[in-house]
């Protein structure tokens, strides 16, 4: 269905309003007496607003206000991350039903959006994404507005989509992580590599979680950002909680502080999210190196599947709330090293030819 260019109705003043007019009208439904200017900086919310006025009725549930909706309603409830996660999926979505009203929005125009999402190179995950967040949004406007029908029930994700792969740390990457522990924040670095903490939960980190004598690390909390600005919260899952072994390596490099953040800012507090940032780009640049904590916590994984940990106890220790989670990483990484063996296997021979 074609969109209707709602701008090109009205006339645009200079504080940024669009300004249309409406009638009174008479009993048999014609225009009576002066028009009556009426405004907004929304020129579809204008244009529902006169239909409102001249028809005595409310207008159709337009899709964005379906959208606003939802995202007024959910966004305090989810945490800071998934928000961010959300924000330009949301955004696209937003942009590509603007102007149409909700009961417009068909299965056949969702499907067209999501191929054309897999077109531009988003991977099977992303496309899932944004499918899932129009479901919610009309799951929502079912309830709160009375909207008959969820288009997005007959809709599937396309097949034959890019999977985005983790990506692991390269090994000279791991080994400048292993030597860089006198590097500015490097101690930050080598507690995600031996404990497989991902980075809130490092950040949060106090030495009074650390157990010399049981030789553990008790994990349980985290620090998320709200814009810049650091929070401790408690875990989504009973997974989030556990106890990680403080691994030698670590134990040797680890102050012997009694109190307080491992690593906090200078006076004493949660690192924002900047002074973070800020941190980590001068590690990787004092190591040579362009890495991620995330892919550390991967290096952890890799060295609980060297040492032959099982997948189930690796799920505890990696916090993963669900055990396919942590088998999909063990694949990744068993796969990584048949491609790494064949390479090497491959060299050895080019090698012995000339």
């Amino acid at each position: 269905m074609k969109k209707l260019n709602y701008a090109s109705m009205f006339t645009l003043r200079k504080d940024g309003r669009y300004m249309g007019y409406y009638h009174d009208l008479d009993p048999d439904g014609k225009p009576t007496g002066p028009r009556h200017p009426i405004y907004d900086r929304d020129p579809a919310k204008l244009y529902r607003k006169i239909q409102e006025k001249e028809s005595g009725e409310a207008p159709p549930l337009s899709f964005e206000a379906a959208a606003d909706a939802w995202e007024r309603k959910h966004w305090d409830r989810i945490g800071s991350k998934t928000a961010e996660t959300y924000t330009a999926p949301l955004r696209r979505i937003k942009q590509q039903f603007s102007g149409m009203d909700a009961e417009q929005v068909s299965a056949q125009n969702i499907q067209a959006f999501l191929a054309d999402l897999g077109k531009q190179g988003f991977s099977r995950r992303s496309v899932q994404m944004h499918r899932d967040i129009l479901n919610m949004i009309f799951n929502d406007a079912i309830v709160e507005s009375g909207l008959r029908f969820n288009p997005c029930v007959a809709v599937s994700v396309p097949r034959n989509l890019p999977t985005k792969k983790r990506e692991l740390p390269k090994d000279a990457a791991i080994e400048a992580v292993k030597a860089g522990k006198d590097a500015p924040f490097g101690l930050f670095a080598l507690v995600c590599l031996y404990t497989g903490l991902r980075r809130g939960e490092a950040l949060a980190l106090q030495y009074e979680d650390i157990d010399r004598a049981a030789g553990v690390i008790r994990v349980t909390k985290s620090v998320e950002f709200i814009g810049n600005n650091p929070h401790i919260k408690q875990p989504k899952t009973a997974a989030g909680m556990r106890t990680v072994p403080l691994l030698e390596p670590l134990a040797d490099v680890l102050p012997d502080e009694k109190t307080g953040l491992i690593f906090p800012r200078e006076d004493g507090g949660l690192l924002t999210k900047t002074q973070y940032r800020k941190r980590w780009v001068k590690y990787c640049e004092a190591i040579g190196h362009e890495i991620t904590a995330h892919q550390l916590r991967h290096g952890y994984a890799t060295i609980l599947y060297e040492a032959g940990v099982q997948d189930k106890d690796a799920q505890e220790l990696l916090g993963h709330s669900s055990i396919s989670v942590t088998r999909d990483v063990y694949t990744h990484i068993r796969q990584s090293q048949k491609e790494a063996t064949a390479k090497r296997l491959n060299d050895f021979l080019k090698a012995q030819q000339s």
